[in-house]
């Protein structure tokens, strides 16, 4: 029989650390489960809760990761699992209870396909309190050709679903490469795009996780201290430029790439204080970037805004200029 790898990253969770626990109990899958917590150096008692449960059930297994992020922790619990199928599951959110039956029987009914996911639903209030059939799901199995998902998610980050969305094969995470342990935030977007650009995935139009908005959110937090352009530079940088070097046949994921880089850049520039400081980060910027080429236009429109961080002046340049530009 096949089982599936469930990898549960902790990080400060007490507050979710049994009720996680309990939805997976709660799943209506007939497979055989694994039940992986990493803890990710966490100061409570996430750590402890997590062998309490270990203690009982002896499908759940606990590991430390002591390198920060949850890209390292996520890769810890894939490299101590033996599942057929992975399936990664932040502590906060909650699933429907036919998830995993869902993803699975997917991947099971059709060998060809390499990951299956479904919706994400966004609420501040708890999957008890919604009905279900009230959501918008028709419960159709869609398969697009790659690179479909990957131009898509690549192209609109609000598509996106997150993590607990997908179940992928086991072999199909080893030949993605895993989680970037540099990428503090967007781990999984960078992953699940190239996923997107190269494997054949099918989506399932139904809901299987619900993304519970609170103030602990770590990645809310973050997004509230950065902006969206210096957030995702990391993932630029250390993802998209690499994949597009080595595939540059992908025309149009370059053209977004490109239109990403051009954008991004004068955003990073005027959100930073001091002229020298301005002068220094452009500098760094186009040599995170090579061998790509910043348009020799372009960088004189970049030096005008490293003198004049005005926000008048990047509309011009991003509205105006570049679009015409591109």
């Amino acid at each position: 029989m096949s089982s599936i790898s469930i990898i549960i990253p902790l990080y400060n969770a007490e507050k979710f650390v049994n009720q996680a626990y309990d939805f997976i109990c709660k799943q209506t899958v007939s497979l055989h489960l694994e039940i992986i917590f990493v803890d990710n150096n966490s100061k409570d008692t996430s750590l402890k809760m997590a062998k309490e449960l270990a203690e009982i059930d002896s499908r759940v297994k606990v590991f430390q990761e002591k390198v920060q992020g949850a890209a390292a922790a996520r890769n810890k619990g894939f490299d101590e699992s033996s599942g057929d199928f992975v399936y990664f599951y932040d502590v906060d959110d909650q699933l429907f209870d036919t998830t995993l039956e869902d993803l699975s029987s997917v991947l099971i009914n059709d060998k060809s396909i390499d990951a299956s996911f479904g919706k994400m639903y966004k609420s501040s209030l708890p999957i008890s309190d919604i009905n279900r059939s009230d959501l918008d799901e028709s419960n159709e199995i869609i398969l697009k050709p790659k690179p479909y998902w990957g131009l898509k998610w690549f192209r609109d980050l609000s598509s996106v679903v997150g993590p607990p969305a997908f179940l992928y094969r086991r072999e199909t995470f080893l030949n993605i490469g895993k989680y970037d342990n540099r990428l503090r935030l967007g781990e999984d977007t960078a992953l699940d795009i190239q996923l997107g650009m190269t494997s054949k995935i099918a989506f399932i139009d139904k809901y299987v996780y619900l993304y519970l908005k609170h103030g602990e959110s770590i990645t809310d937090k973050v997004k509230a201290s950065k902006s969206r352009a210096s957030m995702q530079w990391p993932r630029i940088i250390y993802s998209h430029i690499p994949f597009y070097l080595q595939h540059p046949e992908e025309k149009e994921y370059g053209k977004i790439l490109k239109h990403k880089i051009y954008s991004s850049v004068p955003r990073i520039i005027i959100e930073t204080k001091g002229f020298n400081e301005r002068k220094k980060l452009k500098k760094k910027l186009l040599k995170d970037i090579q061998p790509l080429k910043f348009p020799f236009v372009l960088q004189l429109l970049i030096g005008i805004l490293v003198l004049f961080p005005s926000k008048f002046l990047l509309k011009i340049y991003l509205y105006k200029i570049m679009k015409h530009y591109l």
